[in-house]
């Protein structure tokens, strides 16, 4: 390289100064871009510096393509190619290049980041093995990194899920990586006293202790006694407590607070669930539920457009508005003058509220008008009661032109059954 080095000072002596400093921050590694550099040099295009910046450009770039399908442009691969007329048009690609890859990656960031303390306790720590008892999703989803769990997904909601239903984890994971699927295992403990506890491979696989006690050694019997420990010390979470309906103020604050920050990431239908059983804790305060009224729907739909699903369900934002308003009347804390407005305004939505009473479905608080004997949609038997004269009559004339569609099919078939007949 010394060599390369001297031939090409002994061709531009004048511009020693810069070809050194070209051949120290050579980005090759074997001087192969230094001629070039000189040669760039000796044109006056640019000075040194700006000549080392593009040649560290072209070095990561090289090869690469810009812009749509017929408005491409490539980095040729051979910086010879580029004469130093040529020099301009080059680093504007390599620059806008430089800048949507910053774009890119700046979006992959804002994708993967944790916004939040980690918070996890080390339950066992050895030479070879740490586990961790993971306290919050940011845990989950550092902890859980390049598994293929779906609690450690940042923008799903299924680690809220397994909260709410008094699940919690304790993570596995070997200091000396070996490459085998049992880097990292998470370890859900139910705590319902019916499901066992289960153990999930880094591809999600499901096993037992005993597969465990086997990779692992003896070892695990002990971690299990003290997970089973740790477990029953460890409090509902917050948000669990809000979803029994007995959450203090402060778990219910800091739930609405996570949920209006990541609603980005939280599944529209665990979305709708929460506000629901928000409103049913009697610790809730009025400040809130009044924010919550106004907020729901809009935070239920910032919800569902960014999920992965399509549409919306028919009449969600009045459904979600009349289980919040039921809720509310029922709610010690709402004022009577609040209250009589949303009994006028649910009258208005058919909803019977003389029925209206707190319910629990699948482990969580809600809100029903519905009559305990006919069944939980008592509100849509209200609603075809209620139906006016004109809606009936426009109903009727519906189902007669119906009916008179249904007769010419008929006779459709009919007549084609008989020239079978008659063919055979």
């Amino acid at each position: 390289m010394s060599t390369r080095l001297d031939l090409v000072l002994q061709k531009y002596p004048e511009h020693e100064d810069g070809i050194r400093l070209l051949a120290s921050r050579d980005p090759s590694g074997n001087l192969k871009y230094l001629d070039w550099g000189a040669k760039m040099l000796a044109s006056e295009q640019a000075l040194a510096p700006e000549v080392a910046d593009i040649l560290d450009l072209f070095q990561q770039f090289k090869g690469r393509w810009l812009g749509k399908q017929g408005k491409r442009e490539q980095v040729n691969g051979d910086v010879y190619a580029y004469r130093p007329q040529d020099l301009a048009k080059l680093r504007s690609l390599l620059l806008k290049i430089k800048r949507a890859t910053d774009r890119k990656r700046h979006k992959r960031e804002l994708l993967y980041r944790i916004e939040g303390e980690v918070e996890a306790d080390v339950i066992y720590d050895s030479a070879e093995l740490v586990v961790r008892h993971i306290k919050n999703k940011q845990a989950s989803v550092h902890y859980g990194l390049s598994t293929k769990w779906c609690i450690a997904m940042r923008r799903e909601g299924y680690f809220e899920d397994y909260e709410s239903h008094n699940a919690i984890f304790f993570f596995f994971e070997r200091k000396a990586p070996v490459g085998d699927e049992f880097d990292k295992i998470a370890l859900m403990v139910p705590r319902n006293g019916e499901e066992p506890v289960t153990g999930y491979t880094s591809i999600d696989r499901r096993v037992d202790i005993m597969t465990l006690a086997k990779v692992y050694g003896t070892r695990v019997f002990d971690i299990f006694r003290e997970v089973y420990e740790c477990s029953e010390r460890y409090p509902g979470s917050a948000m669990l407590c809000v979803c029994r309906g007995s959450a203090t103020q402060e778990q219910i604050e800091s739930v609405f607070a996570s949920i209006v920050k990541g609603s980005r990431y939280v599944d529209p239908y665990e979305m709708d669930l929460i506000l629901e059983a928000i409103c049913c804790n009697d610790a809730a305060p009025l400040a809130l539920l009044k924010k919550i009224e106004r907020q729901a729907s809009a935070l239920s739909l910032a919800a569902w457009k960014r999920s992965r699903r399509r549409g919306r369900r028919p009449g969600h934002d009045s459904e979600l508005v009349r289980t919040i308003a039921a809720a509310l009347v029922i709610h010690p804390s709402v004022p009577a003058d609040v209250r009589e407005k949303l009994v006028k305004e649910l009258r208005r939505r058919h909803v019977n509220v003389d029925k209206i009473h707190r319910v629990v479905r699948d482990d969580r608080v809600g809100v029903s008008w519905s009559d305990p004997i006919r069944g939980y949609r008592y509100h849509h038997h209200v609603r075809r009661h209620s139906l006016t004269l004109s809606n009936l009559r426009s109903i009727a004339q519906r189902l007669d032109r119906r009916a008179i569609q249904i007769r010419k099919k008929i006779e459709k078939l009919e007549k084609k059954q008989k020239q079978k007949k008659r063919k055979g």
